[in-house]
């Protein structure tokens, strides 16, 4: 399980230097490794304000995987990275509000390219956040909200704002945690309303029956990644129909049934990377791939790398 705080140990391992006092947290750059840094404001374990401006004089690879359900949205001015999707390519953050919603398969890396100016103000809200708010969230919560966010940019004109006048926020201590924590309230409530005026496209007409089937068909796949399936075996297992199990699936999750086994299986198979001692060939029988061709091929699909450079380069 890799939580936000082994994220945020990542930057330290880099060459960030870590300070923290009442209601706030800053990751300074040491001099040899670039200018600048991020802070963290607000209540960590719940919901927080992030500020970054920084530039680095190396390249930082990082990886880009939780394992808890978060949501992320700021307004991005300046920077750059690669993602290993594309690795040969520099892909400039859009200027304008982003958001993305990790329900779990969040399963790729970045590179961020030296010298250039990143520069961001964000929100983000984790598990606690979510479950210590005044109303409960609708069961489709989460799906929706991907459906609706992930992964374009997005106008809400109110949220830019607050990201802006984030800059000249003085307060310090317990009125800073304050200010944060209201601070999100308001940003959730707008992006709530957001996710919830938006309608997400659907092909096909799904009974309250069919989501929670669909979401159970989620579920296996997320627990038995690594048994061989198919689609007639899951038509069998939660007696649905194979039309509205391929298409629902689709219209839920955004995705098929292959791509999303594909992605639970890339993203474990990222984590196992870190561990030396199992080798590559161990690494694909135990996420499902028996034929090492087969792994290698998915791999760099996925990544843009083989596994074997993708350990060189973590």
């Amino acid at each position: 399980m890799r939580t936000i705080e082994d994220y945020w140990k990542d930057f330290e391992k880099f060459g960030f230097i870590k300070h923290s006092k009442a209601g706030r947290c800053d990751f300074i750059l040491s001099g040899e490794k670039g200018e600048g840094g991020f802070s963290i404001l607000g209540d960590s374990s719940s919901s927080m304000a992030v500020i970054s401006d920084c530039t680095l004089y190396t390249p930082f690879v990082i990886k880009e995987y939780i394992s808890e359900r978060f949501i992320d949205i700021g307004q991005y001015y300046a920077g750059a990275a690669s993602y290993y999707q594309k690795k040969d390519s520099i892909a400039e953050f859009e200027y304008g509000l982003n958001a993305y919603v990790n329900t779990n398969t969040y399963c790729w890396y970045k590179r961020v390219e030296p010298n250039v100016r990143l520069l961001n103000i964000s929100f983000a809200f984790r598990e606690i956040f979510f479950s210590s708010l005044p109303i409960k969230l609708e069961d489709d919560f989460f799906e929706r909200a991907a459906m609706v966010l992930n992964p374009k940019p997005i106008s809400i004109p109110k949220i830019t704002a607050i990201c802006n006048s984030m800059k000249d926020c003085t307060l310090e201590g317990n009125a800073l945690s304050l200010y944060i924590h209201g601070k999100s309230l308001e940003v959730f409530s707008l992006l709530y309303d957001y996710i919830y005026k938006e309608i997400p496209k659907s092909t096909v007409h799904l009974s309250a029956k069919d989501k929670s089937i669909l979401n159970e068909v989620k579920s296996f796949i997320e627990n038995n990644y690594a048994d061989h399936f198919t689609i007639a075996d899951l038509t069998k297992i939660f007696a649905i129909n194979q039309q509205k199990l391929l298409s629902g699936f689709k219209s839920s999750f955004s995705s098929t049934i292959n791509e999303y086994t594909k992605k639970i299986r890339m993203t474990k198979a990222l984590e196992l990377l870190y561990d030396d001692e199992l080798s590559v060939v161990e690494i694909a029988k135990s996420v499902g791939y028996y034929g090492d061709g087969y792994f290698q091929k998915a791999f760099k699909e996925t990544y843009g790398v083989t596994p074997s450079q993708m350990r060189k380069d973590l």
